[in-house]
């Protein structure tokens, strides 16, 4: 997101408080507000970002780019509900 430099932490810690934001972060360049938002769908998407990010004083402009296949990702394994075992020594991935 693109956010007036002055609105960049309230933008931020709004943002925060909302329960599709996984991630949110303050970031350089010509977007300055970078986040991880989880929808139930295109349409949820859609209104969450025209009625909700879009609504917040100092939102300049947006990308979205909604992930349409997640075919890796870094972090803790889990089988099902349960965190998995880590692959021993010498086993590779």
């Amino acid at each position: 997101m693109r956010v007036h430099p002055a609105r960049v932490k309230a933008v931020g810690r709004a943002m925060a408080r909302m329960p599709e934001v996984a991630f949110a972060a303050a970031v350089s360049g010509p977007h300055n507000l970078h986040a991880a938002v989880h929808c139930h769908d295109l349409d949820g998407l859609f209104e969450f970002t025209s009625d909700r990010l879009g609504t917040l004083p100092g939102v300049e402009a947006m990308e979205i780019s909604p992930v349409l296949r997640h075919v890796k990702q870094a972090g803790t394994r889990v089988d099902g509900d349960r965190l998995s075992e880590p692959p021993s020594a010498g086993t590779r991935c």
